[in-house]
Order: structure tokens, then sequence, then C-alpha cells
């Protein structure tokens, strides 16, 4: 689950960050702890040993009362996790289902607790080719389980800026919230929800925002936008199957595909590839008319005929291999995506009686689409919301494009 490094940071395996457990804070960062401690040694030794107040430093923990550490270890011998919930090659496919006590066992003699894991947890913790970076400074000053929970199921998406979106039910077992508990929804919010995103916001650093899906004004399901407030940390392998699975609730909610299909997409084309079938749908008149009866078929059909904008020189579309032309769109998205982040902090700029009449202009032009209904939702913080935004301000102001850096500038 852990890969030590000089700075305290973590790679913890996201099958035990997206698992269900019901763990009180105290229990959640000795758990942490302790495999932070046995990482290396995890296919070596089958028992494992910390000095107490090693325990208590990497938890926060400053009471000599060493009571408490015991029965959090009891508590961690006898509360089994299940695993995926999210996430993963397997998640949430019939037949796969993992089930684990935290430790196997543990004894405290003196100062020197020893402890050891299960055969099973040992080879699921040591392959963190899926993980999640937590920094053990962090979580030894979070106040609540829940916003520690938050904090794991968030921190591996920070690259990308935001969750992928989490059903409710699902979602209340990742935060270890026991059956029957804060049913009523306004209680979940209140008690859990926004207590742990004032956490996370506060001790670690990235900062969260909720927004919420609902369905006959019951909300269905929960998804987080992240920023960095600190410096960006550089994204890792796992950034291109965190960004397909962001892309496929896009493909679901607005092109309405099946997860089936998502599925089948994924597997026969790169993630630029759809991203450019995506733009280039968008961006279309039809599109933007709400004239396209069958938004998936016409989607697919982009996909597998390779749909093109209208080519200016034939002869010169020819001898472009397929590869280049890969290239070139994902640069040109690359631009487009700089171009709209310049236009929307433009836009931030504006004085408030400008943007009022923006914003005037945009819900007019917006109610004509699919967007509209996530417009009075979220507003401008949810992202498929500010791409449209920035979609109108391109039409609307053209003459704002010349503040923003050329395409040969920005490829300097």
């Amino acid at each position: 689950m852990f890969e030590q490094n000089k700075t305290l940071e973590l790679k913890k395996h996201v099958a035990t960050i997206h698992s269900s457990n019901k763990l009180s804070l105290l229990q959640r960062k000795i758990a942490n702890a302790l495999l932070y401690n046995a990482y290396d040694d995890l296919l070596i030794k089958e028992e494992y040993q910390i000095h107490i107040g090693s325990l208590c430093k990497l938890i926060g923990y400053d009471s000599n009362d060493h009571k408490s550490i015991k029965k959090a270890l009891v508590n961690l011998l006898s509360t089994v996790i299940e695993w995926n919930l999210i996430d993963g090659s397997k998640v949430d496919t019939e037949g796969v289902w993992n089930a684990s006590s935290i430790i196997a066992d543990a004894s405290i003699e003196g100062a020197l607790c020893t402890y050891s894991y299960s055969n099973k947890m040992r080879k699921l913790l040591h392959r963190p080719e899926l993980y999640g970076r937590l920094n053990m400074e962090v979580q030894a000053q979070f106040q609540s389980s829940y916003g520690l929970a938050l904090y794991e199921n968030c921190i591996r998406y920070q690259n990308i800026g935001q969750t992928p979106w989490f059903n409710l039910a699902k979602f209340r077992q990742l935060m270890g919230i026991e059956e029957g508990k804060y049913k009523i929804f306004r209680d979940f919010k209140t008690r859990v929800l926004d207590k742990a995103v004032e956490e996370v916001n506060k001790y670690s650093p990235i900062t969260v925002d909720s927004q919420m899906r609902k369905q006959n004004r019951q909300v269905i399901a929960i998804q987080f936008l992240i920023k960095h407030v600190n410096e960006i940390i550089t994204p890792d392998k796992e950034e291109d199957a965190l960004l397909q699975n962001v892309q496929a609730e896009t493909l679901k909610i607005i092109f309405g595909l099946s997860k089936k299909q998502t599925a089948e997409v994924f597997s026969a084309y790169s993630s630029e590839y759809i991203a450019s079938k995506i733009v280039l749908i968008e961006n279309s008149t039809s599109f933007k008319a709400n004239k396209i009866n069958n938004l998936a078929k016409y989607f697919l059909s982009a996909l597998q005929e390779d749909y093109q904008p209208a080519a200016t020189n034939t002869k010169q579309a020819k001898v472009v291999t397929a590869k280049q032309k890969q290239n070139e769109q994902s640069k040109a998205d690359e631009y487009r995506r700089f171009q709209d982040k310049q236009l929307y902090q433009l836009f931030e700029k504006r004085g408030s009686a400008e943007k009022e009449t923006v914003l005037k202009k945009f819900q007019k032009y917006v109610s004509k689409g699919i967007y509209y209904d996530l417009y009075l939702r979220d507003g401008l913080a949810n992202i498929l919301v500010r791409d449209q935004l920035c979609m109108f301000l391109r039409h609307d102001d053209p003459e704002k494009l010349n503040d923003v850096l050329s395409y040969e500038e920005w490829v300097k």
C-alpha cells in the first residue's frame, strides 16, 4: 500500500482507498502508519515492529495514554475491508469480490509494537500499480474520519481536477457510514459531507468543492472538483486512466452511451482520438442547435468513420498520416484548452455589471441545449457548463481572442 520516501509521501493502493470499512479517525491513521512502516519489508518479512513513540508521532497523537492505541489495534484486527468498490480493471464486475481483516495480529511488549498481515493483504499492498499519493504529515492533522476518508478518495484525482461521479450509496460506504445512519440527506450533508470538505480544504494541499446530481429532486450521485493550493504535483503514469474515467462520464451523461458501449470505445480508440471527436461534435452547428436525434449513434459513427472538419486542401490531407493527424489534433485540443482557460480568466476579471450582462445572454444561449439543467443546478462551478461559457464567449465576443497568445506564440 505504501512506498516510503524522504517527504513522507505514500503510495496507497486504490483497492484500500476505495474500500468499504468503518474506521474511526484513530484507527484509520494507525492503519496508514503501520503500513507506511512495513512497506519496504512486506514481501521479505512476515512480522513488523514499530516503537509506540514513532507510531504516535506519525499519527499526530500527543497523549501518553496508550490504552487508546491498544484498543484501536484490537479494532483493526476485527475490522474487515471489502474492495474494489471503484476503479481497477475488474471493478464492479460480477464475481469479483475481496475481503480481509486489516491486520492479522498485533502485540505490544514494553514500548514496541509487533504486527503482521495476512498473505493476501501483503501481496495486494505491495502492488501499487494503481495508487493515490498520501502524505503522513497531512493525515496527522485531520480531526475526523470523514475528512481523512474524503482526502484519500480525492487526492488520487488531483492532476485532472475532478473525481468521477460517486453513486450516493457507494460514497456512503467509502466514507465508512454505518447502515441506517444519516438517512436524511440534509443530515448527511451537514454532519458528513460539509464537515469532510471543510477539513480537506483546511488541512490538505488541495481544495475540493462538491456538486450533486439529482433525479426526481433526490440526490443520487456526488462529484468533487479539485484545485491545488500549493505547487502542482507532477502527473504519474496513472493519469491517462483517470482521464479516461472522467471522460467516460461525459460519454454517459452528455452522449448517452451505455456502460458496455463506453468500454468498447475505450478498448478500440485512444483517449486523444475520443477527445477529438467529442470536441468536433460539440462544436458542430447541429449539436449546438440540439438537432442530433441520437447522439450516441452519431458519436459512434464519428469514431468509426473518422469524421473531420471541412478540409481546405484535399491533396495535402491525403498525404498526412493517421499518426500525424492524431498528433496535430491533440496539439490543437491542448491549445484550445489553453484558450478556454485564458478566456475564463478574462471573464472573471470583468466588472460585476458586465459579467451579469454576459451571463444573461449566456443563459439564453445555453437554454436551447442539453446543458441548461446543469447550469441551473451548478452554475459555473460545473466544468461542462464552464466549457459552454467559453464556447459562447468565442462567438459573442471573438475580439477577446486577440488578448490570448496566438497559436504560434503558444507553441514557442
